[in-house]
């Protein structure tokens, strides 16, 4: 993938017969996602040109001129939408983009390194960091919230985890 790209969005479904389609918009304001044009496949290598019929809470409606059938657009599903980089807004000091975390260290609050952050994913349910540990080299999610990751310093290359008490229910009682 290009490292200079960033994705916004993801098709979720066909809408309709006439080839409409559900975009998942990851932007804060989900009809933004039609702002930043043009919109790119993973690879960047092929440019997407949609029209935004509508839009809900967190859903738009869309459309694409080669696609007029509900059988192309439910081909689409899954498609993740990317924008280049350099078209984003510089963040503050504080504040970050999701694609600044992948890659980043991770460190427990005595300076262990744990592990590495491959991906940020909501589903839904919030913010889940998934984490490729170093030990073991297998993954761990955690929930992506200021308790468990106090620190993140993303200019020093890592952010602090603060693993969450985990209480065992014996059921053999």
């Amino acid at each position: 993938m290009n490292n200079n790209l960033i994705c916004i969005g993801k098709i979720v479904s066909a809408h309709g017969i006439k080839g409409a389609f559900k975009i998942k918009s990851y932007t804060e304001k989900p009809r933004d996602l039609a702002k930043y044009s043009p919109l790119y496949n993973k690879s960047g290598e092929k440019q997407l040109k949609m029209n935004v019929i509508s839009s809900n809470k967190d859903m738009l409606i869309a459309t694409m001129d080669d696609v007029k059938t509900r059988n192309e657009a439910e081909k689409l599903k899954g498609k993740e939408l990317y924008i280049h980089r350099d078209i984003l807004p510089e963040t503050d000091e504080e504040e970050f983009y999701y694609e600044d975390l992948v890659g980043l260290k991770v460190l427990l609050e005595d300076g262990e390194e744990f592990g590495s952050i491959i991906a940020i994913h909501n589903h839904g349910g919030g913010d889940v960091a998934e984490i490729k540990l170093k030990v073991s080299n297998s993954t761990e999610l955690f929930a992506f919230t200021k308790e468990i990751f106090p620190t993140i310093a993303v200019k020093k290359g890592h952010v602090t985890l603060h693993p969450p008490e985990i209480e065992y229910i014996n059921n053999e009682e």
